[in-house]
């Protein structure tokens, strides 16, 4: 059958970003004058959330030092970590955390300090930990310490932005440790950090086929094909997280009538719009074909022939008629459907 005409839409599902949290990003290990006291441990359960929502996680290869070790339960959707500390560890210090959610990895960092006996002390009396200060800050680095204020209240986080938490140990002999942990706040989702739409382009091109989009130049102002010609028109919507989407539609010169007035094109529109968030995707898209400038239905739209619907690229019709109704399930991140008829 021939095409007659041809056009294609695209759904996109809009997911809420990654956030990770750690039950216990920083220890304190009693030491001896020079390292760790013996055996030591402590555990730290991680949890993952899609906006508000919890989802499974697990934990990628931690690189630790020597005296020190970290092991996953490997327990779904919170694992747990168990950390141990032996003789062996002599310095403070942090590790990265690489909790992996699908194809994504968010890096936590855990932070550990020595609370070292006093060389002085009477009867061999240890220092003990007189009091700590946790104070936040927010910061553009991940990798390096923020010299602003700290608040001892959680500041608000841009999206984008890390979140540094400050740990001060202070001992009975004086002395202190400064621990930090840092978190970063997603650049897609909900509560500020949804992702956005950057700019938009349109361009336009001349094709002899309606099925193939072409390689040659676009043009951003519209173009005149000769007759019996497709005329594609590639939209190219990029976001803020540096993605972007690109979809066509396609209209077909006439071979015969004055002026353009016989030929055919066809739009398809959406009743629930273009974009979904979490798979809350419920929509209709409807196939509008138009001789010239009018709409044609009923008995003269099926004497021209049979609207068809395609699915990413497909051979296959997905469904045939006018409409077709997209659920949830139908579309993961995106789907582009095109519409032909065809006779």
């Amino acid at each position: 059958m021939a095409i007659k005409a041809s056009n294609q839409i695209t759904i996109i599902d809009l997911t809420d970003g990654y956030s990770v949290i750690l039950t216990n990003d920083n220890y304190t290990f009693l030491g001896d004058t020079d390292s760790v006291d013996g055996t030591q441990e402590t555990t730290c359960q991680i949890q993952a959330l899609c906006g508000s929502e919890e989802v499974s996680c697990k934990v990628g290869t931690i690189s630790t030092p020597t005296g020190l070790s970290i092991v996953s339960d490997g327990k779904t959707p919170k694992p747990t970590l168990t950390i141990s500390a032996t003789s062996a560890l002599t310095q403070s210090g942090s590790v990265i955390i690489p909790v992996q959610i699908g194809d994504i990895t968010i890096n936590k960092v855990f932070s550990w300090s020595i609370a070292f006996k006093g060389q002085d002390g009477q009867d061999g009396t240890s220092v003990t930990v007189k009091s700590t200060s946790v104070t936040y800050q927010a910061s553009n680095s991940g990798t390096t310490t923020p010299t602003g204020s700290w608040s001892t209240s959680i500041p608000s986080v841009s999206a984008g932005q890390y979140l540094w938490t400050k740990t001060v140990v202070t001992y009975s002999d004086g002395k202190s440790t400064t621990a930090y942990s840092v978190s970063r706040n997603g650049t897609n989702g909900s509560n500020g950090t949804g992702v956005t739409i950057t700019s938009t382009s349109v361009s336009y091109q001349a094709s002899s086929s309606g099925t193939t989009p072409p390689t040659g130049t676009w043009s951003s102002s519209p173009v005149a094909g000769s007759a019996g010609q497709y005329i594609w028109t590639r939209t190219i919507v990029n976001y803020s997280d540096g993605k972007s989407t690109t979809s066509y539609s396609v209209s077909r010169n006439g071979t015969n009538g004055s002026n353009g007035q016989d030929a055919l094109s066809l739009v398809v529109t959406s009743s629930n719009g273009l974009f979904f968030k979490n798979t809350a995707i419920a929509t209709t898209l409807t196939a509008h074909v138009y001789k010239g400038a009018a709409e044609v239905t009923g008995s003269s739209l099926t004497a021209l022939g049979t609207i068809k619907w395609y699915k990413d690229g497909g051979t296959t019709a997905v469904a045939t008629g006018s409409t077709l109704t997209i659920q949830a399930g139908d579309v993961t991140n995106k789907a582009s459907y095109v519409a032909q008829l065809e006779g």
